[in-house]
């Protein structure tokens, strides 16, 4: 009751910012006491995760997700390229993704940021695998399709990699290949407007979780806010075959910790996977 009271009174007279901006972890306490997170949700609340695909028709496969503010848009394209000596009969993946200043003031224009730079390298681990690299070779040792897997982040609000993950999976999910042909006399490949297109065969589809822990709890999809107080956090990539792929963890996270948030991140994948799902059915 006291706790509900100074809250009330803090909102009442149009404190809580100030309060909020002074003692961030106090705030944070304030509402977790109640069982209740600063933005009204549930200490295991999700916010509201929308998913739209197709929505850059330059692209062969494009999606925007949504996780609350945070708002990201996937596009995937693709280029002829060399394959490399060691792999010729192989063509590639390149994720990337870009944060820029629009999307945060924190972001700075100029060289990407050391955030934007570490989830690059998680997704480039994450999506190795994700496609039959053999099956985007077209002629071997001379031509395969290189896949630009860019991610644009719009507003981030918290949580930015889980909403690259599922929005590249969307757009992944419903991505085509144009057909091609080859030019006898010249021996080039060039695209073939009236052939069939090809859709990308996926491996798996993969899912991020991400949970923020404060003090003693695990709070899942965090907000900018929660991410700036935060202890630690674990981040767990899971497939449709509920396999995990790949778990990134603060060092001082307990294993305790950990075993505790995967129990929830299967729960939490699984829906998110089903949203995915029906959205690529209707699409």
């Amino acid at each position: 009751w006291y706790q509900r009271r100074v809250r009330a009174l803090l909102v009442g007279f149009n404190m809580a910012d100030d309060f909020k901006i002074a003692q961030p972890h106090q705030y944070q306490r304030l509402f977790l006491k109640d069982d209740i997170r600063p933005d009204g949700r549930a200490v295991t609340g999700c916010r509201e995760v929308k998913i739209h695909v197709n929505t850059v028709s330059s692209s062969l496969g494009s999606a925007m997700v949504c996780y609350g503010s945070t708002r990201v848009i996937a596009g995937i394209k693709g280029k002829f390229a060399e394959p490399t000596i060691n792999n010729p009969n192989s063509g590639f993946l390149v994720p990337n993704i870009i944060l820029p200043m629009t999307c945060n003031t924190k972001y700075k224009p100029g060289f990407p940021s050391d955030n934007g730079v570490a989830m690059s390298n998680k997704l480039e681990t994450l999506l190795t695998d994700v496609t039959d690299l053999m099956e985007l070779c077209l002629v071997p040792g001379k031509v395969a399709w290189a896949l630009y897997l860019d991610v644009v982040c719009i507003n981030d609000d918290g949580n930015v990699l889980d909403a690259a993950v599922l929005a590249l999976s969307a757009a992944l999910n419903n991505t085509w290949l144009p057909a091609t042909q080859i030019i006898e006399e010249t021996g080039r490949v060039v695209l073939d407007p009236e052939g069939e297109r090809k859709r990308l065969e996926l491996n798996f589809i993969p899912i991020s979780v991400t949970l923020s822990v404060f003090d003693d709890k695990t709070l899942p999809d965090p907000t900018e806010d929660e991410e700036n107080i935060q202890d630690g956090s674990v981040t767990c990539c899971l497939d449709d075959q509920n396999n995990i792929r790949a778990l990134w963890t603060s060092a001082n996270i307990s294993d305790d910790v950990i075993s505790a948030a995967l129990v929830y991140v299967k729960k939490r994948a699984s829906v998110l996977l089903s949203v995915l799902k029906k959205v690529s059915k209707t699409s």
